[in-house]
């Protein structure tokens, strides 16, 4: 009776370690799409991170070219906004208004 409790489990241990085979191969075979589909997706992750990062560089060489042009208009801004200029703008609109013609309706009366 020992002999063939010894068999059977020597056979089950066999088949226990054939299903745990076919188990990894089978996952394995899941593991390698698995595998191919990431190595793909981190190329494509590669890929359009050099897009963003030539991108980023056009953007900022975009960036320094306008705040070039645009140098001279800051300029003139700030000196427009200086309070001697703006006292000047005021008293020039109030020495206009005080020569226009009167309106039509007053020069008869």
């Amino acid at each position: 009776m020992g002999s063939l409790a010894a068999e059977a489990g020597q056979a089950m241990l066999v088949a226990g370690a054939g299903v745990v085979v076919i188990g990894l191969a089978a996952a394995g075979y899941r593991t390698r799409g698995v595998w191919r589909k990431a190595r793909g997706l981190r190329r494509t992750v590669g890929a359009l991170s050099y897009d963003v990062r030539a991108d980023l560089e056009l953007l900022a060489s975009r960036r320094d070219e306008a705040a070039v042009l645009l140098a001279p208009w800051r300029r003139a801004w700030k000196v427009a906004r200086h309070p001697l200029v703006l006292a000047a703008f005021r008293w020039y609109m109030r020495r206009r208004r005080g020569l226009r013609p009167p309106p039509q309706d007053q020069l008869h009366e």
